[in-house]
């Protein structure tokens, strides 16, 4: 039975002991290690259904729609404005509900990714992306705790999800992570995706041209004008290998715009690659209140 807790009983991320249910899988240990307390997990959103399966985005909740509708609604109220239809994100496949699985064809694209086809070399060379979870105001939290408060356990949260998460893409030749600059690296004393991919035997394939910045204070506009800045290049080793025909995984710790994982994904191709996939723990879908 002690093979479902974390070894200390405590939830990793607010650090109250709990006590995990207790199953027949547990019972004969080969349940799943349980990290997080009841409360704590309950926040997390998992990505169950997608309505593009090029880039994964989740399914809006129905909840969010109708207190965004009702907010909508009163100020109309207000200002005597009428009613327009309400989406947060244009997307004209948002009733359509896909399984997280990697597919040979996507086909149902949302407004993002339809932009992004008209990109010259995104358009020829999709990258298609999928996530554990919803970027929430917890995950943020979490998220910040782990990068920026140095919290690298928390990594173990995500890592065996990760890799259940590829199952469908089938044959991987080559797992590497985005990096870091030097200052990054030497501030935080650990590059969170490399934390991440620790389930894969990955690769350390890519590295910064030079600094970009903080993606996380950047507006829409600003992280699409990095992808054509390059700002990633293949590390030595990984100039001299033959690319052709293989099949990349990308892992890193959030998907906002897809930009960064397109500028990496552009090198893999440009050098041969067949496919390019990616994995994150958390999708942003949109603005939230902090």
């Amino acid at each position: 039975m002690d093979t479902s807790l974390n070894g200390s009983g405590r939830c990793l991320y607010c650090h109250n002991v709990f006590s995990p249910e207790i199953s027949w899988q547990s019972f004969i240990g080969i349940g799943k290690k349980k990290l997080l307390c009841t409360i704590c997990e309950s926040k997390l959103e998992p990505i169950n259904m997608i309505c593009c399966n090029m880039c994964g985005r989740p399914i809006k909740r129905k909840e969010e729609i109708s207190e965004a509708t009702n907010s909508k609604d009163k100020h109309n109220l207000t200002t005597g404005a009428k009613r327009r239809p309400l989406m947060a994100s244009p997307s004209p496949t948002a009733t359509i509900k896909l399984p997280p699985l990697f597919i040979k064809s996507p086909c149902h694209l949302c407004f993002d990714c339809q932009l992004w086809k008209t990109a010259p070399f995104s358009s020829k060379y999709p990258v298609q992306h999928r996530s554990l979870y919803t970027y929430n105001l917890f995950m943020q939290e979490l998220l910040t705790k782990f990068k920026y408060r140095g919290d690298a356990k928390l990594a173990d949260l995500f890592t065996d999800e990760l890799k259940a998460l590829t199952t469908s893409i089938g044959r991987i030749d080559c797992v590497t992570v985005i990096p870091l600059t030097e200052e990054r690296l030497w501030e935080r004393g650990f590059n969170q995706s490399a934390l991440l991919a620790q389930a894969f035997p990955w690769e350390q394939l890519l590295q910064r041209k030079g600094s970009a910045g903080k993606q996380s204070k950047r507006g829409r506009k600003s992280r699409l004008a990095v992808f054509h800045d390059r700002i990633f290049e293949l590390t030595k080793e990984a100039r001299e290998r033959v690319w052709k025909d293989k099949c990349i995984l990308i892992i890193d710790d959030i998907y906002t715009t897809g930009a960064t994982i397109r500028t990496a994904a552009e090198l893999f191709y440009r050098k041969g690659a067949a496919d390019v996939f990616s994995v994150t723990v958390a999708r942003a879908v949109g603005q939230f209140k902090k």
